[in-house]
């Protein structure tokens, strides 16, 4: 399946053939969705991706797919295929999808989007391009030679129906009960959608009869096939057919057939409450598959077929290990670990069903990972008869040039909108992630069989509260630099230093000694070394006043900090991005900051109140600049006299993620009514329906905006007090902007709004829903789609002038009109 985020893919079939009909599915995403909005905390850009990233694999963990990406970085909203494909190069689209057909080997491929601007998002119909090609291409053995990959021949290509049921040519049931959990397809398929809760995906799981559809596009049996799979042979020993050869093809085709036959009777004897009854006939078949790898190894030209057999050894190793009871686990006490560190891991295996298992060796397995001791050191090989459990301890060393344990995309700087891979291995293009760091495999012989298990190496710890606590082991430096606020917008009449917070951390076992170094820009007053010694996994904080220069002109400008020791630099810190629902994942963050000299008047404002939105820095960054901000809670909403505030603010989406919001929405209106400046920044359809706005106030679907962020602003009002005062907004002030102008416009509204601008994406509709300001009462309301939850944290200057205008309507010095 393809498409081109992280919730585009169509779980309900991904559920179905991979839990309904016990077949391989996989999905791959073109980018990891950083251009998006993230309802649940405030991880934005790289960050988000990483989330959305996570919770991808964590759907795939229920619905039983794997997930691929290709190398995009996800810039946002575009109507524009031109956009999209400037953007991302065709070419490399197609690259990284190829790649990763040869190497899945789908029997079918499904488009999620048609290649057409009815896709709606020029990436989607990039998407939908961008599969059909890669079917046809992946199996041309002249193209993408470099990859090393043989060609693939895909048999069947379809789209999925979203779009046009009607045209649908087969349907797929849904409603078939899942053995193992009491749900049916649908409800599983529904519990993986629901992982997408940065995207506010939560959906019920109804009960009840439902299908899905797909269209055909091209092979197969066409378009009269009423089964996905028509027209290919998914018998296990079809896998014999990729094999040049009669004689070994033979051989290999008679020994698959067997394993066949050996699995359908083993299914029919199946129980959930007594596995152990089929563990004898899955060691049968890890034996036989294990003979076709041998025979296979040296095989020149059966690179398909040995990748399959080696999937389905693994799969049948998976099963024997839990049809015999066998439990294995690994796990140190440390969380992090830095270069050159040894430390201590501790290995069980436990045989709790009735197979005779022998011949247990249990190593380490790691790219450069020394293990330097263990417990029994003349005992590597153990002997185990039935219901015997053993524990043993490892000693390993952190490899000394071990780098931080970080997304391998991430190792080299974005260029442009892709990650750049030129020094990833090829094995781990297009991967999520890489595999974890150290693994203990376990090698036994199982009722005869061969078996292999292994195991990732994690944190354990009790938690008094909550029992067991597991998480990744990871890599992480000696020392550590991070730098507070990582956005500093200053006016340029301040002569204030500005004042930041540097923290240094130590993940060494030893007394550290450091040297930090603030590295400024040209002509800026240079700044002295400081010293600091930390004690083992120590933290130290630095304060530190930066004079900027008198005559600091308009524009941006970047402090780099970093510290050394032992002729080592370390330039970042490394947070990590963790929700329950996924693995917490760490992530590189450079210590600098961007200082953003703007010519800002802000005006004489007592106090403003903010209602804290999705993902919502705002009110951070106007406190940052001098601005009274104060963020009001639900039951300050309730409770507090709501007059003292000059302006009250509220956040993006807040109405969504704010249940008291809707509920107290008429204390916000009455506080309008009475003299007070109420904005609303963008909200979406929810706030429409439920009639927040006090006049009439509805957002189309599709919603009104303008994704080009360079799109030309017309205003319609230029005397108004919001493009005048304090600060006179100018053609200047909407250069700079990034990603877009804004998003949920206002579509049609009521008389008493006036709209200020005016804007259109190249090709499209004049919006005019951007900025509409009303009189209400003895005060104002204001909406406004425009995208401040982007532009003040990237420190666009006149995204700031015309927030400081509008925090200034209806007070003394922006005049009392409307």
């Amino acid at each position: 399946m393809i498409a081109a985020h992280p919730d585009d893919e169509d779980t309900r079939l991904l559920t179905y053939t991979a839990r309904g009909l016990g077949g391989e599915a996989a999905y791959l995403s073109l980018s990891r969705g950083e251009g998006g909005q993230n309802l649940i905390g405030p991880e934005l850009g790289v960050a988000l991706g990483l989330l959305r990233s996570r919770e991808l694999q964590a759907a795939r963990d229920i619905d039983g797919a794997r997930q691929y990406f290709t190398r995009a970085y996800d810039f946002g909203y575009t109507r524009s295929l031109d956009e999209t494909l400037q953007r991302w190069p065709q070419a490399i689209l197609l690259e990284d999808t190829v790649r990763v057909i040869r190497r899945f080997k789908p029997q079918v491929v499904v488009a999620v989007f048609p290649p057409t601007a009815r896709a709606g998002h020029g990436q989607h119909w990039a998407s939908g391009i961008i599969a059909q090609e890669s079917f046809q291409v992946a199996a041309d053995g002249e193209a993408f030679p470099e990859l090393g990959l043989p060609p693939w021949q895909s048999k069947t290509f379809y789209r999925a129906a979203f779009f046009d049921r009607a045209a649908a040519t087969l349907e797929y049931p849904l409603s078939d009960l899942d053995p193992w959990t009491g749900k049916s397809i649908f409800q599983i398929s529904m519990q993986s959608r629901s992982q997408h809760r940065c995207q506010d995906m939560g959906l019920l799981q109804p009960l009840g009869d439902t299908s899905g559809a797909l269209t055909w596009q091209e092979g197969g049996e066409g378009d009269q096939a009423q089964d996905i799979f028509a027209g290919v042979d998914t018998r296990l020993s079809a896998i014999a057919s990729l094999l040049s050869g009669e004689t070994l093809r033979t051989s290999v085709e008679t020994r698959l057939r067997r394993v066949e036959e050996i699995v359908s009777n083993a299914r029919q004897r199946l129980s959930a409450v007594a596995p152990f009854q089929t563990g004898e006939s899955l060691a049968e078949v890890v034996k036989i598959l294990d003979s076709i790898q041998d025979d296979l190894a040296d095989q020149p030209g059966s690179r398909h077929a040995k990748d399959l057999i080696q999937e389905k050894l693994k799969i049948s190793q998976e099963a024997l290990a839990i049809a015999a009871g066998l439990l294995a686990d690994s796990y140190t006490e440390f969380e992090t670990v830095v270069p050159g560190q040894a430390f201590k891991v501790r290995t069980n295996f436990w045989n709790a069903g009735p197979l005779e298992v022998s011949d247990l060796k249990v190593s380490l397995v790691g790219a450069g990972w020394n293990e330097i001791a263990r417990e029994k050191p003349d005992d590597r090989r153990q002997f185990f008869s039935t219901s015997l459990d053993d524990e043993l301890e490892l000693s390993v060393e952190v490899p000394r040039d071990a780098n931080a344990s970080i997304p391998y995309f991430l190792e080299s700087d974005l260029q442009g909108d892709l990650y750049d891979w030129s020094a990833v291995p090829e094995d781990l293009r297009g991967l999520p992630f890489a595999p974890a760091p150290l693994f203990a495999r376990f090698e036994a012989t199982v009722a005869g069989a061969p078996w292999t298990l292994d195991r990732e190496i994690v944190f354990r710890q009790r938690d008094q509260a909550f029992g067991e606590i597991r998480k990744p082991l990871r890599v992480v430096p000696k020392l550590e630099v991070a730098v507070q606020p990582a956005l500093v917008v200053r006016p340029t009449d301040d002569d204030e230093p500005v004042r930041l917070r540097l923290q240094v951390v130590s993940n060494a076992q030893a007394e550290t000694n450091a040297v930090v170094i603030i590295k400024t820009p040209p002509g800026w007053p240079e700044v002295e070394p400081h010293q600091m010694t930390l004690k083992p996994k120590d933290r130290q904080s630095l304060d530190i006043a930066l004079q900027v220069p008198a005559d600091i002109k308009t524009g941006q400008s970047k402090i780099e900090f970093y510290v050394e020791n032992d002729g080592q630099s370390f330039h970042h810190s490394y947070p990590v991005v963790s929700y329950e629902h996924i693995r917490p994942t760490p992530r590189p963050v450079k210590a600098s900051i961007d200082l953003s000299a703007v010519d800002l008047k802000l005006p004489a404002l007592q106090r403003i109140g903010y209602i804290r939105g999705a993902a919502d820095q705002v009110p951070e960054l106007l406190a940052a600049v001098g601005a009274p901000v104060e963020v009001l809670s639900g039951e300050d909403l309730a409770e507090k006299d709501l007059s003292g505030f000059s302006t009250i603010v509220v956040g993006s989406r807040a109405y969504e993620t704010d249940a008291t919001l809707g509920k107290l929405n008429g204390r916000l209106l009455d506080y309008a009514r009475q003299g007070g400046t109420l904005i609303v920044q963008y909200q979406q359809y929810q706030f429409a329906r439920g009639g927040f706005a006090p006049f009439e106030l509805e957002i189309r679907r599709p919603h009104d905006r303008v994704t080009d962020e360079t799109a030309p602003v017309r205003v319609l009002e230029p005397n108004h007090p919001v493009l005048t005062s304090p600060n006179q907004i100018s053609a200047a002030d909407w250069q700079g902007w990034i990603q877009e102008r804004g998003l949920y416009f206002a579509g049609t509204w009521d008389d008493a709004f006036k709209p200020l601008l005016s804007m259109a994406d190249p090709d499209g509709d004049e919006k005019r829903g951007s900025l509409i300001i009303a009189k209400l009462g003895e005060g104002h309301y204001v909406y406004t789609g425009l995208a401040f939850f982007r532009q003040l944290p990237a420190g666009v200057p006149g995204a700031y002038r015309l927030f400081a205008n509008l925090l200034a309507l209806g007070q003394e010095k922006a005049g009392q009109e409307n």
